[in-house]
């Protein structure tokens, strides 16, 4: 926990080891790579892409583009899904971009193939997926993996793409992986569907003008302005 230097954090130290969430935390605050609002109304909050304001932001790729740290988190996620649960996995799926290498290291610990939908690019919003560069075998079990969820818009999109791109009929699992869970109340209810995440949060989104907005409270997009929305120059 005090090594500073990332790179420094070794795979083979936590292979059997099971990491509190409080831990992986602390490496999101080393990489910068989470804010929550505290609530002064002087201080700003995030403007999301999608325009809506939200009181929290995870910027997973800034700890995944460390290869040691997703080897680990990668590594705790599979742990963490077999506890709960999950036993026979034939293929794990990702999506782009940052839960490509992250679905990647969790399919390498399950012993599963591993694939990724793609971006259509004739949607204008980027939303939908498609899977079309190869094919899973008819009845095998397939696990999705994201870095992040905030609703369940992208597991519904992929688990969409793959039933109509594959060609043969599988068997998605129940349950969805994450390194984070960001919805703005838990427990969540997705009908059929359940998130098992190394990091929950309640970090809420919704249209402007949001509580924090009516207090004065400036709005940034975290991506770009990440300095000014932090505070940290």
């Amino acid at each position: 926990m005090k090594k500073t230097n990332l790179l420094e954090i070794y795979p083979g130290d936590y292979e059997w080891k099971i990491l509190p969430q409080e831990w992986i935390l602390h490496w999101f605050d080393i990489c910068d790579a989470a804010w929550i609002h505290d609530g002064d109304p002087k201080k700003p909050h995030a403007e999301l892409t999608s325009g809506l304001c939200s009181n929290g932001f995870f910027d997973c790729m800034r700890v995944l583009k460390y290869p040691n740290l997703n080897e680990i988190l990668g590594h705790q996620l599979a742990q963490l899904l077999r506890r709960e649960g999950v036993e026979k996995v034939d293929w794990v799926i990702g999506s782009p971009y940052a839960a490509i290498t992250f679905s990647y290291e969790v399919a390498k610990t399950l012993g599963a193939i591993h694939g990724f939908v793609e971006k259509d690019p004739t949607d204008p919003k980027g939303k939908r997926m498609l899977w079309q560069r190869m094919r899973i075998p008819a009845g095998s079990y397939v696990l999705q993996v994201e870095e992040l969820i905030t609703t369940s818009g992208t597991m519904t999109e992929v688990w969409r793409a793959v039933e109509e791109g594959n060609g043969e009929p599988v068997n998605i699992l129940p349950i969805v992986g994450a390194l984070v869970h960001r919805p703005p109340k838990l427990p969540v209810d997705y009908g059929n569907r359940e998130v098992v995440a190394l990091i929950e949060k309640e970090i809420w989104a919704v249209e402007p003008p949001c509580p924090l907005c009516k207090a004065g409270s400036v709005r940034y997009r975290p991506k770009t302005h990440w300095p000014e929305l932090t505070g940290k120059r």
